[in-house]
């Protein structure tokens, strides 16, 4: 390439869409790149109530929509491509896609979380096929009486339940100790009548007769619970795949986040807040690092 990128942010969800049009607005056209759909994890929220501006809550889908709808009418363009692979060259950022390679003064890395590797036997084997992690995945979606297992007890699994319960689905939440999620959550589960296992510890999951079977243990004695597919929920991991081992290691727990201990280096969103995985967070973070990101090329620039 004959010149350098300004900012680059990788991963277009609420921190990054957030970072892009500050950025854009602050005169910087960064290069936002995103591997899959635009929206992150708020594509798979049942209901957001908690986001400033909308009494009664909105739909996840439906704010994506509106985030998507506002960064196009800034001019923010998002490249789809893969990320494989981020580390330092000098003072700059070497970006390896699956379109090529590029050079970045500063990054913003908002890619989100993953889901935890299942540890439930037989899970692995079934994914993709019987068993899930994404809620838009289950083959269900868009039909009706179906019965869906969720494994889990936050707020995750009480919200995908309300979801496909909402959509006609059968639904039984496994949760191997109290549950974890909002009061609120439980009782909407309560009041439509979703079945709860509660002290079930998911040890197996099998196919058989075309159905989804789970074994779990409970004190000593074993609880089966069938249905159709099993969606998991059982906690996630921050995503920060795409960097280099040498800058995994660098950036450890970052003192003064959205900063890192690597020069133009930033982390926004889920990818860096753990369990405080709250839309409102996540555009925070992303407006932050890109403020962080101004400053910073300023500074590079003597101005």
């Amino acid at each position: 390439m004959d010149e350098r990128e300004g900012v680059t942010i990788i991963g277009a969800g609420p921190a990054g869409i957030a970072a892009a049009m500050y950025l854009h607005r602050a005169g910087i056209c960064p290069v936002l790149l995103e591997r899959a759909d635009l929206g992150g994890l708020l594509l798979q929220a049942n209901l957001v109530e908690n986001y400033p501006g909308f009494p009664g809550g909105i739909r996840g889908l439906e704010l994506v929509k509106l985030f998507v709808e506002q960064m196009n009418a800034l001019g923010v363009v998002v490249t789809v491509t893969c990320v494989d692979d981020v580390r330092a060259d000098g003072k700059d950022f070497k970006i390896t896609t699956s379109e090529g390679v590029l050079l970045s003064q500063a990054v913003i890395v908002a890619t989100g979380t993953v889901p935890k590797v299942p540890t439930i036997k037989g899970a692995r084997h079934l994914m993709g096929k019987r068993v899930f992690d994404d809620v838009r995945a289950v083959p269900l979606i868009g039909k009706s009486g179906g019965k869906v297992i969720i494994l889990g007890g936050g707020d995750a699994a009480f919200d995908y339940a309300l979801n496909l319960s909402g959509r006609g689905h059968n639904v039984t939440i496994v949760s191997r100790s109290e549950p974890r999620c909002l009061p609120l959550l439980r009782k909407r589960v309560e009041d439509r009548n979703i079945e709860l296992v509660v002290g079930a510890s998911p040890a197996l999951v099998i196919e058989k007769a075309g159905r989804t079977i789970v074994d779990c243990h409970d004190r000593g004695k074993v609880v089966r619970v069938v249905g159709d597919f099993v969606l998991l929920a059982c906690g996630r991991a921050p995503n920060t795949a795409v960097l280099a081992p040498a800058l995994r290691n660098r950036i450890g727990q970052p003192k003064s986040p959205p900063e890192t201990d690597v020069p133009g280096l930033y982390l926004a969103g889920d990818v860096l807040k753990g369990v405080c995985r709250q839309t409102g967070i996540a555009v925070g973070d992303g407006i932050h690092a890109a403020m962080l990101a101004e400053r910073y090329l300023n500074k590079r620039r003597g101005i």
